[in-house]
């Protein structure tokens, strides 16, 4: 029999309870789950399922091997609450592991992209290359989605001519997943980092972290094989090419050359030279200077920041559109050497200009009316930088 206990607070931190036997005190039934109703919860007893232990037969005393594999899978499940005033749980056995108990069992990407098991749980390693939400804004809004990019060496070591998989896979890290606070601010330092990514739930083609998935920093687990499979990266990260089976939220490589400008959405601000703040104000009385409010200085040579976007012709997308929002540093590359005496650009100067290879994220892809891919370039994260910043 299984249940599941929901208690309000912290009983006890940092997996201290996994792995244990425990006695539970104070506890009463919020509910009788079904299989039918709370699919999530199934997909994660079953990856505790058969039990470690050989099941017993009923008004048998010993155990029967035989009789393990003639049980099916629970079909329902006990919640249960922790009365907040005497509910209590104390480990039994203490530094000691139940003979019940099952360690997740890590798996390489590789393995778990081939495989045909849908639908269920997975566990793995894997290290974070790029981080698509800004995490202060997730935590103010609570409501969003976190899209991690991640790739592990199984992925990386590919030969060119392979089965064809990605080398990278995103990773959607949903609202009902709860987050640790060491995890929160590894995220937030915006430099590459190595997870254990526990019980993510692989449906509908995608990996997604939802509720009872757990993130942990590289570490080893109580219990955990020591064979498990390390992200570790020896070598710079490599993305797959642009090409028909790139999908949307994905990340990519792309090149090719500049065959338009979208004029209509080519703009430029001024930024601090000092801190990079980007929302000066106009200083009164004079037009070529600004103040800054973050330096409380008088800014006269403020830098310019431009946003760009170009339409590539790209030799592994024929005939599709290709639309590339570009990092500043590209902007500044391709407007080098076009710029006019008046400090003006003119489009056509960097028309037939190559661009690439680009880190790019795929924000949109269409087939009809046309075909069109939506890219934005990015900063892959790498040891010492951060990813770049994005609208």
């Amino acid at each position: 029999m299984f249940s599941e206990v929901y208690s309000e607070g912290a009983i006890l931190k940092d997996q201290q309870l996994e792995g244990k036997s425990c006695s539970l005190m104070g506890m009463k039934v919020l509910q009788k789950a079904t299989r039918g109703r709370t699919a999530g919860l199934f997909s994660l007893i079953d990856t505790m399922w058969p039990p470690a232990m050989p099941l017993k037969a009923p008004g048998r005393g010993q155990a029967h091997e035989e009789v393990e594999t003639r049980v099916p899978p629970p079909s329902f499940c006990y919640i249960l609450s922790a009365h907040p005033s005497v509910g209590q749980i104390d480990v039994i056995e203490e530094d000691r592991i139940s003979k019940l108990y099952q360690p997740p069992v890590t798996r390489c990407l590789r393995e778990i992209l081939q495989s045909d098991d849908h639908s269920t749980r997975c566990s793995f390693y894997a290290r974070v290359i790029y981080q698509r939400s800004q995490l202060n804004d997730l935590l103010l809004l609570q409501q969003r989605e976190i899209w991690l990019m991640v790739t592990d060496v199984s992925l990386q070591m590919q030969d060119e001519n392979n089965s064809g998989l990605p080398k990278t896979v995103p990773v959607c890290v949903a609202p009902s997943c709860v987050l640790s606070q060491e995890v929160v601010e590894a995220l937030a330092e915006a430099t590459p980092h190595s997870f254990l990514f526990r019980d993510t739930l692989r449906a509908q083609g995608q990996i997604v972290c939802v509720e009872r998935s757990v993130l942990l920093l590289q570490k080893p687990l109580v219990g955990m094989a020591s064979s498990a499979p390390s992200c570790e990266l020896t070598s710079p990260v490599k993305l797959n090419e642009l090409d028909s089976v790139t999908q949307v939220n994905s990340v990519c490589s792309v090149q090719g050359t500049v065959v338009g400008v979208d004029e209509s959405t080519a703009f430029s601000w001024p930024t601090c030279d000092l801190c990079g703040n980007e929302r000066l104000e106009q200083s009164p009385g004079d037009r070529g200077a600004f103040s800054c409010g973050d330096c409380s200085r008088v800014v006269i040579s403020p830098l310019p920041r431009r946003h760009l976007q170009v339409f590539l012709d790209c030799p592994s997308r024929p005939q599709c559109t290709v639309r590339v929002k570009l990092s500043q540093a590209s902007v500044s590359s391709l407007l080098r050497f076009a710029a006019c005496e008046d400090g003006s650009y003119e489009a056509q100067s960097v028309l037939g200009k190559e661009v690439g290879l680009l880190n790019c994220f795929v924000r949109s892809v269409t087939t009809h009316p046309a075909s069109c891919v939506g890219l934005e370039e990015i900063e892959l994260l790498t040891a010492g930088r951060a990813s770049s910043r994005h609208c």
